[in-house]
Formats: structure tokens, sequence, C-alpha cells
């Protein structure tokens, strides 16, 4: 008589034979790409020494300076989205949401920078010490501004120039809806001066970061305010002098 047997195997076994007969699939991170931008004034000119910063969720990611032709470039950085903060001075500051595509792009993005509006001529700050030197004097001698100086601003750790303020007297400040804080003093808009040239309409925060500053001087009102930097169209909201350093 014939007699049928049937071989059983376990479910686990055929799992086994099936997984160790699969292909085997390895996870790969998405290559690394480039960014190529161009920073252009307003009329198009292209703008060399632009200080471009990459970020991510609040954090710095990589940071580039802008060529003769205006172009930089960040390499090895992974796609998706990020903010790009543009910052040159005599320029306002510039922050750019994108969409950083994978692959090998031809496209280059253009940035345009607006001229910080002044209607004066700069102040010439002659002396041994350079451009520093009045505020080094006015520092020791003037007893109604407020100084602080690449030492005091590392110190205090600021992310935004506008926090140094946050122990002046009549200072006020609100969140700006494009970079940083607006910033008051004793309820209106100071005056600012970079390097000796009046910027208008300016806010601080938009003008100038902390590591880019020498030395502030910051005068709540128009006591103590030096003769040369003396505006009678503003002299109840105090002015602000920014000395900037060489990088």
């Amino acid at each position: 008589m014939l007699i049928r047997s049937k071989m059983l195997f376990p479910a686990g076994s055929l799992l086994l034979g099936a997984l160790l007969n699969a292909p085997i699939l390895l996870a790969q991170a998405p290559a690394p790409v480039s960014f190529t931008g161009l920073i252009l004034a307003d009329d198009r000119t292209p703008l060399e020494d632009a200080v471009v910063g990459l970020e991510r969720a609040g954090q710095p990611v990589s940071r580039a300076r802008s060529l003769s032709d205006g172009r930089f470039t960040f390499t090895d950085i992974a796609a998706g989205p990020a903010t790009i903060t543009v910052r040159r001075l005599g320029y306002l500051q510039r922050r750019v949401e994108f969409d950083i595509k994978p692959g090998p792009t031809k496209d280059t993005v253009e940035i345009l920078l607006t001229p910080v509006a002044t209607d004066v001529e700069a102040v010439t700050i002659e002396g041994a010490t350079g451009k520093l030197q009045g505020f080094n004097e006015r520092r020791v001698r003037n007893n109604f501004g407020y100084f602080f100086d690449q030492n005091d601003i590392r110190k205090k750790s600021p992310r935004f120039v506008s926090e140094l303020f946050r122990a002046i007297p009549g200072a006020r400040l609100q969140a700006s809806r494009r970079n940083g804080n607006i910033l008051e003093l004793r309820n209106c808009t100071p005056r600012i001066w970079l390097d000796g040239v009046r910027a208008d309409n300016a806010e601080i925060d938009e003008l100038i970061s902390p590591s880019e500053i020498a030395g502030i001087e910051i005068y709540p009102s128009f006591a103590g305010v030096p003769a040369e930097y003396m505006d009678k169209e503003n002299r109840a909201c105090g002015v602000i002098l920014v000395w900037t350093r060489q990088v």
C-alpha cells in the first residue's frame, strides 16, 4: 500500500528562507548638495564681501562671503528648508526662506539688498587709535552715555544687538516681524550712526550683528551726545553710535 507522507516546515523556517533569498536593501542618506546665490544691490550691482549665513531651526549651519561678482556658494549641505541671512555694511540686513532642492541644480538665487538711507557725509575720526579714539575718550569722560566694546559684547553674548539695551533706562524692545527687535528709546525711534554715517529708517538689528561691532555708544537722551552727532529733529529720542570692527 502506498503511503503518502507530509513534510511539515515551521512557518518561521519559511520566513527565514525568504529573507535570506531576498535582495538586501541598504538605506542611504541623501547626498549633500551645493547651493549658489548672487548678492545684488537694488540697482542690480553685484555686492562683494557680504556675509551670508545659512540657518536651520534657528541654528547656524554654514557661512560664506560673496566674491567680487556677488556670488557665494554653500557646499556639502543637506537639501530642505533653510533660512539665509545676508549682512553687508551700508545695507539693510535681509532674511530669506528657501527650500534647497536635492540633486544638481544650475539655478542661481538672487538676493537684493536695500542701501541704508544717508543724507550727510561721513564724519572723519583721526588719531593714533583709529576710529575708536573718540569712543575710548568719551567712555572715560562722558557720564551720560552707555558704552560697550567688543569684550563687553562677548561677555553678554547677545543674539541681537538690541538685547544690549535691556539694561538701558528708557529702552523698550518689541519683537520684529522681520528680524530681531524693534527698538525705542523714550518711546520713539533713536538716531543711529554707523561709522560716522547717519543711517535713516533702519532698525539696529537689521543694520548690523553683534559680532561686527567694535564699539557702541548709547545716549538715551540728548544729554552727552557729541556735537557732531546732534540732531535737533530727533533730540528727544536718543542717539546710537556704532563702530564696526575689521573682519
